[in-house]
Formats: structure tokens, sequence, C-alpha cells
């Protein structure tokens, strides 16, 4: 066992009593291609090898949920791959998974911003959807001090996070199953700290499941990325697939989205 895995979650993360019902949302949810594009095709794309490959990569994948992009790294040839939650509820999910299709993942429940320094590096880290719940710039800033120090030189961090830039005017997108809000109205930007309610929906249009998000500014998270020791710091916007026949639907999105990609370099 490895000093990662002996590390114990205690807190439970209020998503843990919605965990069947986010993991059944988000399996068919109208952004995953997207998210899937953006990220595997455009992201991931410079670290892949002449055969579109993670070959011989060890690749460590935060707020990994029930495993779904675990699994697409499993997929790309990695040597070794470690996926850590918050939620044990979750994770258990994932480890089900495992059991009924062994890929050779490992899966553990954790506090991101309580890793100790692995024994031996990360080539690659990721998160998708991690950085939303940083309530305030300290506890963002302990994440990423946690990923840096999971990293090897020269190596990457690639995560999806809720597009701070944009702030309130990406709220509204019912059409792609996807909605927030602010606890109270808000004129302006919105403050660093400010916690607004995102809920999901299923694909009958229906409420699935509802939790809590963060925001901080880009500039806030900008800095932190720098203070943490990062050579770079890149915001990646999302595109549509230009090969994806149903790319008009996808017009609405792409013009105010919700998401935003990051790319960090150690």
């Amino acid at each position: 066992m490895t000093d990662l895995q002996q590390v114990t979650a205690e807190a439970q993360p209020a998503y843990d009593s919605i965990a069947s019902q986010y993991v059944e949302v988000r399996k068919e949810h109208l952004l995953q291609p997207l998210l899937n594009y953006n990220v595997y095709k455009r992201m991931l794309k410079p670290l892949l090898d002449n055969h579109g490959l993670l070959t011989g990569k060890r690749v460590l994948d935060l707020a990994c949920g029930e495993g779904v992009h675990t699994r697409h790294l499993k997929a790309l040839g990695c040597a070794y791959i470690l996926g850590v939650d918050l939620s044990p509820t979750i994770i258990e999910l994932a480890r089900q998974t495992e059991l009924q299709n062994p890929e050779g993942i490992e899966y553990m429940a954790a506090d991101v911003k309580q890793l100790p320094t692995p024994e031996k590096s990360f080539d690659l880290v990721t998160s998708f959807y991690l950085l939303n719940y940083a309530k305030t710039r300290e506890e963002l800033l302990q994440m990423a001090k946690a990923v840096y120090a999971q990293l090897g030189e020269n190596k990457q961090f690639i995560s999806v996070t809720t597009n701070v830039a944009e702030g309130q005017k990406v709220f509204n997108q019912r059409k792609y199953g996807v909605t927030a809000h602010t606890l109270a109205p808000i004129d302006g930007d919105m403050p660093d700290g400010t916690e607004f309610t995102v809920i999901l929906y299923n694909e009958r249009d229906e409420p699935a499941c509802t939790f809590s998000n963060y925001h901080l500014s880009a500039e806030t998270y900008e800095q932190v990325f720098k203070e943490a020791g990062f050579k770079s710091f890149q915001w990646v916007p999302f595109q549509s697939n230009p090969n994806d026949p149903n790319k008009a639907f996808y017009d609405d999105y792409i013009n105010s989205p919700d998401s935003i990609g990051v790319i960090a370099t150690k």
C-alpha cells in the first residue's frame, strides 16, 4: 500500500447523499460530449504519444467521482492511475465498477488538500470540477499546493472548473441541463467566496441533484497557482467539436459556457 492510499478522508461531502442521482444524471448529460472533446481532443492532445496514448505515464485523477474520467484516462494506456475523491460513498461506486470490469485502477477516499507528497511523482494530474469547491483563496491555495506536490518537474495539471471569468452570465444553461443561482441577488461582479447553488436536470428536464459551488475570481486563480509554484497557468475556453453533427446545438453554450479548462505546468 502506498502512502497516498493510507490517507483517510474525515469529512463527508454534501453530495454523499446524492451520489447515486449525481452518477445517473452525469451518464447521459447533454454537455458530456462537449466536455470530452475539449479534454481529450484539445487539452490532453499535446501529452499523447504518436499512437494517441499516455503509454507508461503515472496519472492522478482528483475529484474522480464514480471514475468516468479515470476510466477514460486508463483506456489511454497509462501505466498507473489513482482516482481520489472526498466522498467515500461515490468512491465505493467507482470500486464496484472496477470489481465488475477490472482495469487495474485504484481508488481512495481522501481530502485532496491533505495528500502527502508521493514516493514517486505523477506525470499528469487531472481534476474535473474540483477547484470550484474551494470556498476561500486559502483553500484554493491548499489545493494548488497539493497538486504541485504530486507532480514531477515540468509536468502538467489539467483541470476543468466553473467559468469564473464570466460570473453570473453563465448561470442559465437550462437548455443544456444545468442552472445555477446565488443565495441572494448580487449586482455586478461576484465577490470571492460567493456560494451558488448548482442544479443538474435529467433527460426529462426534471431537477435530479443540487449542490453548492463557490466563486473565486480569475485573478485569484492566477495569483494562487503562481504562489503555489507553477511556472505557467493557462485558461482554455471551450470550443465546439467541428465534426459533431449536433454542433449547432451547442452554439448557445459556446457563446456563454459555464465551464472552462485550466492547464498549469510545474
